[in-house]
């Protein structure tokens, strides 16, 4: 009866230990990938902040090195000197135009159109982070999926699901003074499409700009 006795207080002293194990190896896992979390969303934050700096430097000075502009453009609510949007059809642009809007196609009115990028300004744009889509730009004003924008910026998204995307686009907010980084995530009616998260860095942010301030 002893024996029996032993055996059966052993068995449940073992079944303790197996589910204190198992206890820790989920404890050891979750703290893992928190972890693996945390690192990503700092390593892309430091990306994007990295290339922001990076766009918006070769935007300044193209207007320091440059500010008479180009006299010929007549676009409407125009910026100027700022470079024009990439894909505008103002007809002192007509030569340069592209269809889209992408940062590495920017091109100084000043230098007689030289490009801000890979071109004759000398600078280079790294690849966007992966899980991004390109930078893009826009000069003017405009009204787009809810939202009216008025001034100079540049922006990134992504429509990709991954937790520390969205967390790194908060840390680059929180490097930025108020109203000149918004982080958005998207629904079709706050200028950021439905299933995107968006992050808009602002060279000047106009008086129309109807997006509240991050």
């Amino acid at each position: 009866m002893g024996a029996r006795s032993e055996k059966g207080g052993a068995l449940i002293y073992i079944l303790i230990a197996i589910a204190l194990l198992a206890a820790l190896t989920s404890t050891f896992m979750n703290s893992g990938g928190q972890g693996a979390r945390t690192q990503n969303a700092f390593k892309l934050a430091a990306e994007l902040n990295s290339q922001a700096r990076v766009v918006r430097s070769a935007i300044q000075d193209c207007i320091l090195r440059y500010p008479q502009g180009h006299d010929a453009i007549a676009e409407s609510n125009y910026n100027d000197p700022y470079p024009l949007n990439p894909d505008s059809s103002d007809a002192a642009y007509s030569a340069f135009d592209v269809t889209n809007r992408t940062v590495e196609e920017l091109r100084c009115p000043g230098a007689a159109y030289g490009k801000l990028f890979g071109g004759t300004l000398s600078t280079f744009l790294p690849p966007q982070p992966n899980l991004m889509e390109p930078w893009t730009y826009f000069n003017g004003e405009e009204t787009a999926l809810g939202e009216t924008f008025d001034g100079v910026y540049f922006q990134i998204q992504s429509t990709k699901s991954d937790p520390f995307i969205g967390e790194s686009m908060q840390k680059m907010n929180g490097l930025f003074s108020p109203c000149e980084v918004d982080y958005t995530v998207g629904d079709n009616t706050n200028g950021c499409a439905t299933g995107a998260q968006c992050l808009r860095v602002w060279v000047i942010r106009g008086a129309n700009t109807t997006l509240a301030c991050s």
